[in-house]
């Protein structure tokens, strides 16, 4: 069975082709060559977490290489972070800095076999409300987490997996996990301080070489913006991180694009449900205004109370830093805060979290919905739905909009365009028009930062 060492790739597969970084291909008998320094170092450590704060680069990787041969725990730290935020998982995880490696480049090295229960990483929680909580998650819990993707999408000899998304979320490091066990390429891109926004037509050549690519809805659109369509090898686009709006899936099946959306959480080292290989060129269903999130991956039992989605899966997490006592139910179930429903064939409609449901004069309205209808109405190009609050209503539901259309500042007009479509109570009677929305580190769309960032411009009752 393949193992999570660069090391033992090297004696497997010493001439394919580990990572590919711009114009340079590196083999994993030349990764292993040059992750043994840095693997010698952590050794000499002895065993202190290891502080990173990665890119999408060689360099970025070899110490991850090195961390996982050596089972060096990892604190990753997200470049966007705050001061404040990447010193709060220091000071709880006592992560050090990389050491200075040491030795040449001897890949000789006699390391003890890592046990499959060791902390591979401590990530903060990506949630929308509230602190982040730093998430422990094993070996076990990654290599399960490969495996059933694998069972999924397979693996196929010429593979080369787009790796876009931040190594410091699971849905980034998956990706390494994945081709590291797999002994596949990572094609990595590194977007810079500016974010993968900025340099989409860059990003569009490399999904031209690419087999497999993971994205996020907000980037899949950009890239739709700019006329992309699906390239002949592309097999594969996993989307998560965010929900993706039927309008987004009904553009990316009009390019071409091999879509299978995803539902994962960190404490679940990503993806639990996906859809499945064999539909990735139809359209995707859609469930009053939600997409399908596909099926529960091989291994995953998913179980819903009312809409509360709780989870059972080989790859969840071993418990919460500085929080004593099991995490999970009785029956050994995470009980997440996202709510959902099942489809008729067992697919999962994920309708977001519990805490962003607008109550409106005794009336609950679903901002996921409410989006759905907003982007499919011409010339909207993204929308955040909200609560704010009324004196009439207790909270009114409030939109910010990216649209090009100027009347679609007018709330009557707003009303008038989605009469038929939502009913009275869930249309929007505030709304604002903006240039961009807030998006959170991982790309998804930051609801609680949209609302505090327009705050003082809505009008009153």
């Amino acid at each position: 069975m393949s193992t999570l060492s660069v090391f033992d790739a090297a004696r497997e597969a010493p001439d394919a082709i580990g990572v590919v970084d711009g114009a340079v291909s590196l083999s994993f008998a030349e990764l292993a060559r040059r992750t043994a320094p840095r693997a010698r170092a952590l050794v000499e450590a002895r065993g202190a977490a290891l502080a990173l704060t990665p890119r999408a680069d060689t360099e970025s990787l070899l110490w991850l290489y090195a961390a996982l041969a050596t089972g060096t725990p990892l604190a990753l730290l997200h470049a966007r972070a705050t001061a404040a935020e990447r010193d709060h998982i220091v000071q709880l995880t006592g992560a050090q800095a990389p050491p200075a490696p040491q030795g040449g480049g001897s890949t000789e090295l006699h390391l003890a076999e890592v046990p499959e229960s060791a902390p591979l990483a401590v990530l903060p929680t990506s949630g929308s409300t509230g602190a982040p909580r730093l998430v422990r998650l094993s070996r076990r819990a990654f290599v399960a987490s490969a495996h059933a993707s694998a069972r999924n999408l397979g693996w196929e000899a010429a593979d080369r997996w787009l790796l876009c998304l931040p190594l410091a979320h699971t849905g980034g490091l998956s990706v390494v996990t994945r081709c590291l066990l797999a002994r596949k390429t990572v094609l990595a891109f590194e977007p810079g301080p500016q974010g993968t926004l900025s340099c989409i037509a860059e990003l569009g050549e490399l999904l031209g070489v690419a087999t497999l690519a993971s994205l996020v809805p907000s980037v899949l659109g950009a890239l739709l913006d700019r006329g992309f369509v699906a390239p002949p090898q592309l097999r594969a686009v996993l989307l998560g991180g965010a929900a993706c709006s039927p309008e987004l899936a009904r553009r990316a099946h009009a390019a071409g694009f091999p879509l299978i959306t995803s539902y994962g959480l960190t404490e679940t080292a990503s993806q639990v449900v996906t859809r499945r290989y064999a539909e990735r060129y139809r359209p995707l269903p859609v469930r009053r205004g939600v997409v399908s999130s596909g099926h529960p991956l091989p291994g995953v039992t998913l179980r819903l109370e009312g809409e509360t989605i709780s989870v059972n899966a080989a790859s969840l997490f071993s418990g919460y830093v500085g929080e004593a006592g099991s995490v999970l139910d009785e029956r050994g179930f995470l009980v997440t805060n996202d709510r959902g429903e099942l489809g008729d064939d067992g697919e999962l409609y994920v309708r977001g979290r519990s805490d962003d449901v607008i109550i409106s004069g005794g009336e609950n309205v679903d901002p996921l919905e409410v989006e759905a209808a907003l982007l499919a109405l011409p010339g909207v190009r993204a929308a955040c739905v909200f609560g704010t609050p009324s004196v009439r209503f207790g909270e009114v539901v409030s939109a910010v909009l990216v649209t090009e259309d100027p009347t679609l500042v007018d709330a009557r007009r707003v009303a008038d365009l989605l009469s038929g479509r939502l009913a009275r109570h869930k249309v929007p009677r505030r709304v604002l028009r903006a240039d961009a929305l807030p998006l959170g580190s991982s790309g998804k769309l930051d609801r609680r930062a949209c609302r505090a960032r327009f705050a003082a411009d809505w009008p009153q009752d």
